[in-house]
């Protein structure tokens, strides 16, 4: 995992212009964001409930994951960060690829830490507490940013990022027995069980996203597990425009990309007018095949409906 190593994903709209889901100002703008690091559960496919630290604007109900936080190339955003974790768990607010001003970055149970930076480039980032040398994110600290450029309906200022719509796609992955003990239990035993998009794993990806045929549709992959995660969309092709908020030259339309640990990728596929290879619509899974809930361990014969990291794409 790297920095210390569409419904499910809440999007969080403060204080200030210029943050929110869809915003695109052409003009620059100061954007105050508040965010609350706090222990809290979430529920699993099949009702299993899971211990998590997660980001919420306020300290009760963290989500996993945490608010999609939005700003426009230009803009000075501040972060302000409590740390309501148990004694011993300081937090951090990191980005991959964004330069922070200086000054304190990391926060004590009960203090705050405060972070500001420009957005100075567009694309699709993963923010992070890098505290407890990964465990912090392991547990569910993590989440989408997004920066856009002025021009509104492209993700990136080149015109061939255009796009009609967009769903950001949190990749992660849970093992209940680390949560239960993230302070003790040995990494080396880490184990996956549950395999999320957005949080949440199949069936509880519905309604899934919605695009109609011909509209080009951005799929904006942030992947804060531990492993590289391979997606495929199954009944249409995906054109890669960025990988780590950097464009991607090339016109090369593939089936299948995979993300790496810690990174994020934009691709967009034009969605076909038919309805789909199945009757749910067009399947985006995991190809390593994490699509189950739970520990299936000795469970024969193995269940007969599908779970996981799988989402359709319906008209």
């Amino acid at each position: 995992m790297r920095g210390h190593p569409w419904k499910g994903a809440l999007v969080l709209v403060l204080v200030a212009a210029g943050l929110g889901a869809g915003s695109s100002s052409a003009s620059a703008a100061p954007v105050a964001v508040s965010l609350c690091a706090v222990p809290g559960t979430a529920t699993m496919a099949g009702g299993a409930s899971v211990p998590i630290w997660g980001f919420a604007a306020t300290c009760a109900n963290p989500g996993l994951p945490g608010p999609v936080l939005t700003a426009t190339v230009g803009d000075t955003v501040t972060v302000t960060v409590t740390n309501a974790l148990p004694a011993g768990h300081d937090v951090t607010f990191e980005v991959p690829g964004i330069d922070f001003a200086a000054g304190p970055d990391s926060a004590p149970p009960g203090g705050t830490v405060t972070r500001t930076f420009t957005a100075s480039a567009p694309g699709t980032y993963l923010y992070q507490s890098g505290g407890d040398a990964g465990r912090q994110v392991a547990m569910g600290l993590y989440g989408a940013l997004i920066v856009r450029p002025a021009t509104a309906g492209q993700a990136y200022p080149s015109a061939d990022s255009a796009y009609d719509v967009e769903a950001p796609l949190v990749l992660s992955a849970i093992d209940p027995a680390f949560n239960a003990a993230p302070e003790t239990f040995d990494l080396h035993s880490y184990r996956a069980t549950y395999w999320l998009i957005n949080g949440k794993s199949y069936p509880d990806t519905a309604p899934g996203i919605t695009a109609a045929g011909g509209q080009r549709l951005l799929l904006r992959y942030l992947n804060a597990g531990y492993d590289n995660t391979t997606m495929s969309l199954l009944g249409m092709h995906a054109r890669v425009v960025a990988r780590d908020a950097r464009p991607v030259d090339g016109d090369a339309e593939v089936a299948a990309e995979t993300i790496p640990a810690g990174a994020t990728e934009d691709v967009i596929a034009t969605v076909p007018a038919g309805a789909g290879p199945s009757s749910h619509g067009f399947p985006l899974y995991n190809r390593q095949q994490h699509v189950t809930n739970g520990d299936q361990t000795g469970v024969s014969p193995a269940p007969a409906s599908g779970g996981g990291m799988l989402i359709f794409i319906h008209h």
